[in-house]
């Protein structure tokens, strides 16, 4: 073998550049791709339901509230407090004449479930309540639920709002839901 002969020991000096070409190309290619996605999702109308409610004003379909307890709903992901009811907490005990000893907070939950199961809600926003939720005035099918629920006799109202302790008065009288037997007071 021939010393004199030029032997070539790395590749030829055009293929690198064409290599890196391409890369350039393809990266290009795949941004332009990811951007244009960007700019079509960005286009398409949203599938979240449009919020028509006013400020200080909550509303909900019926499948899209869930009860917490006898005086506090959630209404499309927002908790709000019924204004001027207090119902007994989950756990507290009842009596009731000849059919012994219930969970108060249970029995006041499931007759707020009841109300709100077959319309939408409407609520007013009226303040705060415990914890910086916000009070609320709320209806559905032409009913407001804050009476119905002290006038059922699920829930107690609070201090300071006559019609609401009239109708307390009268569910008392007439013995119905928790007034039926004994209640320790929700406080």
């Amino acid at each position: 073998m021939a010393l004199n002969r030029k032997r070539r020991i790395f590749t030829q000096t055009g293929t690198p550049s064409r290599r890196r070409s391409r890369g350039v190309a393809l990266t290009l290619l795949a941004g332009t791709l990811i951007v244009s996605g960007g700019a079509w999702l960005g286009l398409q109308p949203s599938q979240a339901p449009a919020s028509t409610s006013p400020p200080g004003h909550l509303s909900a379909e019926a499948n899209q509230t869930r009860v917490v307890d006898g005086n506090t709903l959630i209404l499309g992901g927002r908790t709000v407090q019924l204004a001027g009811v207090r119902a007994a907490q989950r756990g507290a005990v009842c009596e009731a004449s000849g059919s012994g000893r219930f969970d108060c907070g249970a029995a006041a939950a499931n007759a707020l479930s009841a109300f709100v199961r077959d319309g939408a809600i409407d609520c007013a926003l009226n303040g705060s309540g415990q914890g910086g939720r916000p009070l609320a005035v709320c209806s559905t099918n032409g009913r407001e639920i804050n009476m119905a629920m002290i006038a059922s006799g699920w829930a107690r109202a609070e201090a300071g709002v006559p019609l609401l302790g009239e109708a307390e008065r009268r569910a008392q009288a007439e013995r119905r839901g928790l007034w039926a037997g004994s209640w320790i007071a929700a406080d």
